[in-house]
């Protein structure tokens, strides 16, 4: 790395000294800052010795110390630029032939999937996807914001899958509409996908699956180019099927009786599932769950919630594909 040329000591001390030379006073040779004044070039031997100097106008030795800085600072500059490319060279390298067992870890505790996760997005290159079927609270929109902005102008595309109960999220919404604007993209789904962090189409982080409800807390980091590449065919399947976030949904038309979401409500409770548990698997809030299903009793004039689900399985909106 580029060396920083020396800089003459600041003290008081080395303020004492060139007062002192200034006003012709003799100063022993080992005086502390008297070195550095030399070096600088501020001072200069006097031709009649005996521990007298000779100071320079300052004009002189600043034009050399400027061009070592500008020297330097070119210097700087080019390494800067060269060292992504160097580190990605080196990283590809090491991971072409680290150990297999590697390619699949397992991590335990928040801090460490975060700190994972944030020198995978650091060091990512050209893509980042991520699947987040959960509610994001504000502290970490706010702490993602500036980090997802700079990787998109520094050209990286983002691809970002939310269940469509965020779009009543204010902060969400003022998220999704700045990424949206900086060139990201945002869709929603409604209904149950899996999460994913993917980046570079190299490494995801996804929920550990062998227990019946994955814990928040848990995730495995894959870097196995296979099994990277499976996830991303998973994304991509919800994904075709999400709305874009500034883009209209395809319950929109004025025949379809349900939305999107009473749609992905009615199909969870099909499948055996309570309420409870259809808002767990949702992302959404069972008190939203009751407000979607009231409204759709009251829109078809159904007195309970089983003639709603009689006339869902006998109606047009039950083929729809969302």
């Amino acid at each position: 790395m580029p060396q920083v040329p020396d800089l003459p000591d600041l003290s008081d001390q080395t303020a004492r000294v060139y007062q002192q030379i200034l006003e012709g006073i003799s100063v022993p040779a080992g005086t502390p800052g008297l070195a550095d004044l030399l070096t600088a070039g501020l001072v200069i031997d006097n031709p009649r010795g005996n521990d007298t100097y000779t100071a320079i106008d300052p004009r002189y030795p600043t034009v050399e110390m400027t061009r070592q800085l500008h020297t330097r600072v070119e210097q700087l500059s080019t390494f800067t630029g060269a060292l992504p490319g160097f580190l990605a060279t080196v990283r590809d390298q090491y991971m072409a032939v680290r150990p297999p067992h590697e390619s699949i870890q397992r991590l335990r505790g928040r801090q460490l999937i975060n700190e994972h996760i944030a020198r995978e997005h650091a060091g990512a290159r050209t893509e980042i996807i991520s699947a987040q079927p959960g509610n994001r609270t504000p502290e970490d929109l706010s702490f993602s914001y500036e980090r997802d902005r700079r990787a998109l102008q520094q050209g990286l595309s983002m691809r970002t899958l939310y269940h469509s109960s965020v779009r009543r999220v204010a902060t969400v919404g003022d998220w999704a509409n700045s990424m949206t604007t900086a060139g990201g993209k945002i869709r929603t789904f409604n209904g149950r996908f899996p999460r994913a962090i993917i980046f570079d189409r190299r490494v995801a982080f996804i929920p550990v699956h062998t227990v019946p409800e994955p814990h928040p807390d848990e995730a495995v980091m894959v870097s196995d180019p296979l099994v990277v590449a499976h996830a991303i065919a998973i994304f991509d399947l919800f994904w075709e099927r999400a709305d874009p976030w500034l883009g209209p949904g395809p319950g929109d038309d004025k025949d379809i009786v349900t939305s999107a979401t009473q749609r992905a409500i009615l199909r969870e409770l099909c499948l055996g599932r309570t309420q409870a548990q259809a808002a767990k698997n949702l992302g959404i809030g069972p008190a939203w769950i009751n407000e979607q299903l009231g409204q759709l009793r009251k829109k078809l004039g159904a007195r309970t919630l089983n003639a709603v689900i009689y006339w869902w399985a006998t109606s047009p909106d039950h083929n729809l594909q969302d």
